[in-house]
């Protein structure tokens, strides 16, 4: 049994031309329109010496959830501080 791979739905807007030679490169492949959708991005990501988890790795992905602390008031404004541990803007944290 092969491992599952959480996928996010997103919605892609193409010039009609563009969809076209993507619809048309999808038959010829026989994949569907998202697999050449997904390769693509793939191969542009490793052209620019990215990957998938330089982005899942990103220390900003730790400020998901922190409305959860309710001692954290000013995240929208700080955002840099709790993932990055830059100065702060302003102080808003209550002391705990």
């Amino acid at each position: 049994m092969g491992t599952q791979v959480a996928e996010r739905k997103t919605q892609v807007y193409f010039p009609e031309e563009l969809h076209r030679q993507l619809k048309e490169y999808a038959r010829r492949n026989e994949i569907s329109m998202a697999e050449a959708i997904r390769q693509a991005v793939r191969r542009y990501l490793q052209d620019e010496g990215l990957s998938a988890s330089d982005w899942e790795n990103d220390p900003i992905n730790k400020i998901i959830g922190m409305a959860k602390d309710v001692n954290v008031t000013d995240g929208s404004e700080n955002h840099d501080y709790y993932a990055y541990g830059f100065p702060l803007k302003r102080k808003f944290r209550k002391d705990k």
